[in-house]
C-alpha cells in the first residue's frame, strides 16, 4: 500500500474516532463504529488463455451507523474501501500484474443472538451500490489499461461483539460479498475487527 493511501486509512480513523467521542456524550441515538481488516477476492481476472490464481487481498477499512428498531434488531448504512489486492500472470508476450478495489455504500440489518449486554453473536445482510476500480499493467498494450463501474451487489456475514468500555464494544465480524459484474460475478471475502461507539 503506498504512502498515500495510507496516510488516508489513518487519517479516516482518527476522524471517525473524534466525532464518536465527541457525540458519546449525547442521549443514544444509535451505534457508530469504524473498522479495519482484510479483504480477498476467489475471482480470477486474467483472460481465459492466460489462467491464474486470484488476487492476493489486502487491506480494508471502512464505518457504519446501526440504530436499534426492536429489542434485538437494528439497521443502518455501512461504507468501506476493499482493496483485493493484486496478481502477476503471463500474457504469452509479456507478463502482466492485475489490481482491484472496491467502494460500497450498503445499507444493512443486524440481528443480535444473546442477553442484551455482556458478550453476543450476531448475524448480518445487506445490499447496495459497490463501486469497482481495476487495473492491468503490462508492456503488451494489449492488454493493458483500468476501468471502473457501479454495480449492484449484495454481502451476508456473521460474527461477535464484546463490551471493552460503558459505551464501547468491539466487533469481529466475517461476510461474503457478490457483485453483479459483466459475466462472472466478482465474489470476495472480508475478515474485519471494528469499535463500537454507542451516541
Amino acid at each position: 500500500m503506498n504512502r498515500t493511501r495510507f496516510a488516508l486509512v489513518v487519517f479516516t480513523f482518527a476522524l471517525l474516532t473524534a466525532v464518536a467521542a465527541v457525540a458519546s456524550a449525547a442521549p443514544s441515538v444509535g451505534t457508530f463504529e469504524v473498522n479495519l481488516g482484510y479483504a480477498k477476492s476467489s475471482t480470477e481476472v486474467a483472460p481465459a488463455t492466460a489462467p491464474t490464481d486470484p488476487m492476493g487481498g489486502s487491506l480494508s477499512f471502512g464505518a457504519g451507523y446501526f440504530r436499534s428498531i426492536a429489542p434485538t434488531t437494528s439497521w443502518g448504512v455501512e461504507a468501506s474501501y476493499d482493496n483485493l489486492g493484486k496478481v502477476d500472470w503471463n500474457t504469452g508476450t509479456a507478463t502482466a500484474t492485475s489490481s482491484a478495489h472496491v467502494f460500497r455504500v450498503t445499507p444493512a440489518f443486524r440481528i443480535n443472538f444473546g442477553a442484551p449486554v455482556g458478550p453476543s453473536f450476531f448475524a448480518q445482510g445487506g445490499a447496495g451500490l459497490y463501486s469497482i476500480s481495476s487495473k492491468i499493467e503490462s508492456t503488451d498494450t494489449a492488454f493493458a489499461g483500468d476501468g471502473s463501474a457501479s454495480k449492484f451487489g449484495f454481502n451476508v456475514g456473521a460474527g461477535m461483539g464484546f463490551p471493552v468500555g460503558p459505551k464501547t464494544k468491539m466487533n469481529i465480524q466475517g461476510n461474503y460479498h457478490s457483485i453483479s459484474t459483466q459475466g462472472q460475478s466478482t465474489n470476495y471475502l472480508g475478515i474485519r475487527a471494528g469499535l463500537g461507539f454507542s451516541l
